[in-house]
């Protein structure tokens, strides 16, 4: 079995990863303990798959060798304020400080995109931890943004942020086994906080690396908004295992909207690019 091939890396290995330790520590640590704390398995599928495909860098130079350390950051902020029971404006709070460190160590945009961006990803921050631990709406709306992030980046012409969009899409699926269709665990902080900022770090990689029109990263973040708005217009979850398809169909219309006009902006490159004489092809 080759364990460096695509397949295993972005989908098998935090797949099964997030799976089999959320099922440990759903058993190991009891019915009451086990149902809070389950979640956190999807902390190291995200990390490990990130560093099997990338590599741990002691000292990383790059803005892709940061992201395993970011992403162990979030991990421990998580457990931290899931450990703390941490009220939700705390986790809020405190996830978006996170997130403005982030944003001021991979790299030196205008003030003002820096404060747009951060303003982006506390909304999403928000949207996300609002949504109830009992119920499988966050993970399902982080799931199809994260394959919606994935697709757009395979768009723009990166293979490797690809992968590492597909990674963070199977590490939520494999703890969100346990959540859908019957709740056997609680989506916590712990859960939460580290699937959020990957997803948008990663985002913030894919707009940096990439030639990705800012609106397309707009509408992908829509899709993580997708929860309140189901619980606004449902006047709250109710029947949650329908609730939860409902909540990725809105999710997935986002995420149609960004991969199409991902592709039509592609297009209107390529054309505009044959017309130069001196074009050359990204492939």
């Amino acid at each position: 079995m080759n364990f460096h091939h695509p397949l295993f890396e972005s989908l098998a290995l935090p797949l099964m990863l997030s799976f089999a330790v959320t099922g440990l520590l759903r058993a190991g640590l009891g019915a009451v303990h086990g149902r809070r704390w389950a979640a956190a398995g999807v902390a190291p599928a995200i990390i490990v798959a990130s560093a099997w495909v990338l590599g741990w860098q002691l000292w990383p130079g790059s803005l892709t060798e940061e992201l395993p350390w970011i992403y162990a950051a979030a991990a421990l902020l998580g457990v931290g304020l899931e450990g703390m029971r941490a009220a939700m404006r705390t986790t809020w709070l405190a996830s978006c400080v996170l997130w403005a460190l982030v944003l001021a160590g991979l790299g030196d945009p205008p003030l003002t995109l820096q404060i747009a961006t951060w303003a982006v990803g506390a909304a999403v921050i928000g949207a996300v931890l609002s949504s109830p631990p009992e119920h499988a709406a966050a993970p399902a709306s982080l799931l199809v943004a994260s394959l919606g992030l994935a697709a757009v980046a395979f768009i723009s012409g990166s293979a490797l942020l690809f992968e590492l969009g597909l990674s963070i899409a199977a590490a939520i699926a494999g703890c969100a086994l346990w959540l859908w269709p019957a709740a056997r665990i609680g989506f916590g902080v712990c859960a939460a906080v580290v699937s959020v900022i990957a997803w948008l770090t990663l985002a913030l990689g894919v707009a940096l690396l990439t030639p990705v029109e800012p609106a397309v990263l707009l509408l992908l973040a829509g899709a993580l908004l997708s929860g309140p708005m189901v619980r606004w217009a449902r006047r709250g979850l109710r029947r949650r295992a329908v609730d939860v398809l409902i909540v990725a169909a809105v999710a997935a219309i986002w995420v149609a909207a960004a991969v199409a006009l991902a592709l039509d902006r592609g297009a209107q490159a390529s054309r505009d690019g044959q017309d130069d004489p001196y074009y050359t092809p990204r492939w």
